[in-house]
């Protein structure tokens, strides 16, 4: 994503109503850049510091998902996040069948995670 590469970060807005996730970055040719991920399932940010530069958005495979971030999942599944489910096959099962997608931020600097959403657009 040649676009977003060392793209600074200015801000982040999660819009729960909307199921919305916009990120505000600004290049190194100082180009705004606005990447937004619709009809998100959840997000989950690390390391959030001010200047974070991006390295890359990757999408992962659904099975990875569930396999990076089993401990986030064990320790947050009796708080029924992201959801209600019983074992891990079946929160895999619910993220494929309506469709959700694995993106991780990657970041050489500060802010890294993922966003589960159904898709993603860069906005120059």
């Amino acid at each position: 994503m040649k676009k977003i590469h060392d793209s600074k970060i200015l801000n982040y807005r999660i819009d729960f109503e909307y199921s919305k996730v916009e990120i505000k970055a600004v290049s190194e040719q100082e180009i705004p850049v606005k990447i937004l991920f619709e009809d998100f399932f959840a997000v989950h940010f690390e390391d959030q510091l001010p200047d974070s530069i991006l390295l890359d958005i990757v999408e992962g495979e659904i099975e990875a998902f569930a396999i990076e971030n089993k401990e986030l999942l064990d320790q947050r599944k009796d708080y029924y996040w992201p959801m209600d489910y019983d074992d891990i096959e079946e929160l895999i099962n619910f993220i494929k069948k309506n469709g959700f997608r694995y993106y991780k931020i990657q970041a050489s600097y500060g802010l890294n995670g993922w966003i589960l959403s159904k898709r993603m657009l860069i906005v120059e």
